[in-house]
């Protein structure tokens, strides 16, 4: 079901009266959205569950100071997409940067080796992905773990598309110039 401007504005209207029910709204319409969207990014399906009912909470906490430029969906998935990103940024430097899971599953047609080699690949490339400037990283995980378009980017980001064109292109020239240093 498609959401209209009229109806967002409605709810951010509930919302600054506090009206609950406004928030139970925008939660049943959005959070699956959500949660698949901080999957994209985690790969963690209980950690993504906890970080959109972060967002959530944390709208209905700064419901009178919020600023909603453009649609409410796109705020709370750049919220959503921030929280991933800090929370990738938290691991890192705890040392617990976890591997996506498909890595985690050996395959059984390659060598303990091989399996290991590709695991130390992933973590130099999830390092890589962590390192990109702000802005970079954000347009690449749009890209490359929610399946946009650059147009879609460009549309959601409120930039052009040959700024996304150039962010993408920033980002993979860092990713390749990681991975050839693997090598």
């Amino acid at each position: 079901m498609q959401t209209t401007t009229t109806e967002e504005k409605e709810w951010l209207q509930l919302l600054l009266k506090d009206d609950e029910k406004a928030l139970q709204l925008i939660f049943d319409r959005y959070y699956k959205y959500l949660v698949v969207t901080a999957y994209n990014v985690l790969h963690d399906d209980h950690r993504a569950k906890d970080l959109v009912q972060d967002v959530f909470f944390d709208l209905w906490k700064r419901r009178e100071n919020l600023k909603v430029q453009g649609s409410l969906k796109s705020y709370l998935r750049k919220a959503v997409v921030n929280r991933c990103i800090d929370e990738t940024r938290r691991k890192k430097r705890s040392g617990t940067t976890e591997e996506i899971q498909d890595f985690n599953q050996p395959d059984q047609h390659i060598s303990p080796q091989q399996q290991l080699e590709t695991e130390e690949l992933q973590q130099v490339i999830n390092r890589a992905i962590d390192s990109l400037p702000g802005r970079c990283r954000e347009v690449f995980a749009l890209s490359r773990f929610e399946g946009f378009s650059h147009k879609e980017i460009a549309a959601k980001l409120d930039i052009s598309v040959k700024t996304i064109e150039n962010q993408m292109t920033k980002a993979l020239k860092i990713i390749r110039a990681a991975v050839a240093g693997f090598r």
